[in-house]
């Protein structure tokens, strides 16, 4: 075997003789930093918990008696009002994932007398593609959950009538939203590429846009609404097509769906952000190992976490289906 400059217990086979890779692992985390950044659909939606324990419980605040404010007033000689937390316990089991990637000895005497540099960078390249496609999965888990755990409102989203007015419905669900959280804070809008096309077109918002030529912004759109809001305008693809096949079809991840939503930029166990996935890791990745497999003639990375996605405040959002 090529000398790659890695740490690692060449053993037959042996998965137990992994050795923790220093240089991979930070390279892992610096890119699943910058990765999950890319995601910020997933990390606003679904905002990463870091736990102590692979399970435990949280608040699940899933009434309106959760937002209700408290009598402060302290009557001369009275004891202070205690603080409860009006909200359900819920309980997160986080389960094991992870995903390999090996490296064929035949890959690095393609590599040649180009040595040790070339190989690195042959292992990186390979970690790198597998921590994306991991990405890709765990956003496509967090959509899926939301889509499982919401319903879309019954008489909205129906855009294709021309005399529906967008704006209006986003803005009557919007305030909602804010009446049911008790905030008008961290609110965020998201849809994909389609549905923001089906904004932009329909002739209500378009007649909105006075002596406007060019077509609708989301900074145009931030303005037409009431709120203050983040809009997120998600180009992310997923494809079922399976390695060898010819024909590659791939779908937006949000389809026609549009969410908005309340989450906090610092998330806790306790507070009311939609979503939550609790982790002993806040990036998902607790380490890369290396190990031999003889019988594959390949060094094989690994990486592993825990994770448990789980619906915490169906108050903190709203869902339209866009027809």
């Amino acid at each position: 075997m090529p000398n790659t400059g890695l740490i690692m217990n060449t053993q037959p086979s042996a998965i137990s003789s992994a050795v923790f890779n220093w240089p991979l692992t930070n390279l892992a985390i610096g890119f699943m930093q910058d990765r999950l950044a890319a995601y910020d659909l997933a990390q606003s939606l679904c905002p990463i918990v870091r736990v102590t324990g692979a399970s435990g419980t949280y608040k699940k605040f899933d009434d309106r008696n959760s937002f209700l404010p408290e009598d402060t007033y302290r009557g001369v000689g009275g004891q202070v009002k205690r603080i409860r937390f009006q909200a359900t316990d819920g309980t997160f089991h986080c389960v094991p994932h992870g995903l390999a990637v090996t490296v064929d000895d035949h890959e690095r005497e393609e590599a040649g007398a180009a040595g040790q540099m070339v190989n690195g960078l042959l292992d990186q390249g390979k970690i790198t593609s597998m921590l994306s496609r991991k990405a890709t999965s765990y956003v496509k888990r967090v959509l899926d959950t939301v889509a499982a755990n919401t319903t879309a409102v019954a008489g909205r989203g129906n855009w294709s009538n021309a005399n529906i007015d967008p704006i209006d419905q986003l803005d009557e669900q919007i305030g909602l939203l804010i009446t049911d959280v008790g905030s008008a804070k961290n609110l965020h809008i998201a849809m994909s590429p389609t549905t923001w096309i089906t904004l932009r077109d329909h002739p209500k918002t378009k007649a909105r846009m006075f002596a406007i030529t060019l077509g609708l912004s989301t900074a145009q759109l931030q303005a037409m609404l009431s709120y203050p809001i983040t809009p997120h305008i998600e180009p992310i693809s997923i494809t079922a097509t399976k390695q060898g096949q010819t024909t590659v079809t791939k779908t937006q991840a949000m389809a026609s769906e549009l969410y908005m939503w309340s989450s906090s930029p610092n998330p806790t166990l306790y507070d009311p952000s939609p979503f939550k996935c609790f982790s002993s890791s806040d990036v998902l990745i607790e380490g890369v190992r290396t190990y031999r497999d003889e019988d594959a003639s390949s060094d094989v990375h690994k990486i592993e976490w825990n994770e448990d996605i789980e619906s915490t405040s169906t108050l903190s959002i709203r869902r339209l289906t866009i027809t």
